[in-house]
């Protein structure tokens, strides 16, 4: 989760919080220069999702994917009779699971 993440350097780090002169009315009075040198002093960093665009060559694959889930989830009962457990076991280097969340599946 934390690759997808973009720290903020900007002065409006008040912004990144969804209604925040909202939910903290008695801050109106506070300037955003003033609210930005209480979060430095505070040690408060902001972090925005970065977006990372899906390769081209990725995509044509996503049929494929679709797919190989269907078939997956369709063996699922399968793989509880023999293993006695209700997924498919995995590791950090399963290249299966990888293509899933290089495609956003997951």
């Amino acid at each position: 989760m934390y690759r997808k993440l973009k720290r903020v350097w900007s002065h409006n780090d008040m912004n990144y919080i969804p209604k925040f002169r909202e939910t903290f009315p008695e801050l109106n009075k506070v300037s955003s220069e003033e609210m930005c040198d209480r979060w430095i002093s505070l040690g408060i960093d902001f972090y925005t999702e970065k977006k990372t665009p899906v390769k081209t060559w990725l995509r044509f694959t996503l049929p494929f994917a679709v797919i190989l889930m269907l078939l997956m989830l369709i063996g699922l009962p399968i793989v509880f009779l023999i293993t006695g457990s209700w997924f498919y076991p995995h590791t950090k280097k399963d290249r299966i699971l990888n293509w899933f969340r290089s495609l956003r599946l997951l």
